[in-house]
């Protein structure tokens, strides 16, 4: 595979009529992140068993962005980046100056724990954290239904990479535009860590099964509720139309499923889609 080296051009690695541009990649979590996920309302999104959940936090370890076609490397992240999507967005990831001006078909991108990550716009404590317990993606909030009140604080581990980038108006990939820059957002999806189903397109958001993990779960119902409650709460005791796998191996418990469901917590240019593969 032929690698380009960015910021040289005109040296026979790039046509110089091409000519070259910019592209910055940025982040968001998108109002269900920043601000809050409702109960379901008529044919608007929510959940569909009337609760509602806020994040005090939603950290993503971001890195190794890569753009390219299928032979050829116009640019590779070097450092990974803790992002909290909870602040304000769309925030910067990492920009790449003097691409050639082409159409690159290939986007990816990994949401995969890293020892030496910095800050994106993460505070100092949360990088840390993020470090040495091996987190790709940590989430805290509450969940609230007719005064009841359920607060988690969830860390995963997964290593997931988002190959084949596509964007249901804009296609695959990305196109740098000649002495022009192009943005490109990786979409963080929170209510996708909610959703009652890990293959359907008509999965609900449901928060009732996680509720219930806390009233009998190890701790007894102190109002949080852990991933070990989850873990305790085999999917065959919840209702037979809810929780479904689709096929996917290895989701035994609620832990299993909600960790299956932060793999597909990554997406491009808003409603745009990546194939996740676990490493």
């Amino acid at each position: 595979m032929k690698q380009w080296i960015v910021g040289l051009s005109c040296l026979g690695l790039v046509a110089c009529s091409d000519g070259s541009g910019n592209v910055t990649f940025t982040t968001y979590g998108e109002d269900f992140i920043e601000k809050e996920i409702p109960a379901a309302v008529g044919a608007e999104a929510g959940f569909t068993d009337g609760w509602t959940v806020r994040f005090s936090k939603f950290l993503v370890v971001l890195g190794e962005i890569k753009v390219e076609t299928h032979d050829e490397v116009a640019a590779t992240q070097a450092q990974a980046r803790v992002f909290d999507v909870h602040k304000p967005g769309p925030v910067v990831v990492e920009s790449f100056k003097d691409l050639p001006a082409q159409e690159w078909d290939h986007v990816s991108y990994a949401i995969a724990p890293s020892t030496n990550a910095v800050a994106g716009n993460a505070d100092a404590a949360d990088v840390e954290r993020m470090n040495t317990q091996g987190y790709s993606l940590f989430v805290e909030g509450t969940a609230t239904k007719n005064g009841e009140s359920k607060h988690f604080e969830w860390g995963f581990k997964t290593n997931t990479v988002y190959e084949h980038c596509e964007s249901p108006e804009l296609g695959s990939g990305v196109t740098v535009p000649k002495d022009g820059e192009e943005t490109v957002q990786l979409t963080i999806h929170g209510d996708h860590l909610f959703f009652d189903d890990l293959q359907s397109p008509d999965a609900k958001m449901r928060f009732d099964a996680i509720a219930a993990a806390d009233v009998m779960g190890i701790a007894g119902a102190d109002g949080e509720v852990t991933l070990e409650e989850l873990a305790a709460v085999d999917l065959t005791e919840l209702p037979s139309n809810q929780y479904g796998t689709g096929g996917v191996g290895n989701v035994r418990n609620l832990r299993d499923f909600v960790t299956a469901l932060v793999r597909t917590a990554g997406h491009f240019r808003g409603e745009g889609e990546c194939a996740p593969r676990s490493r």
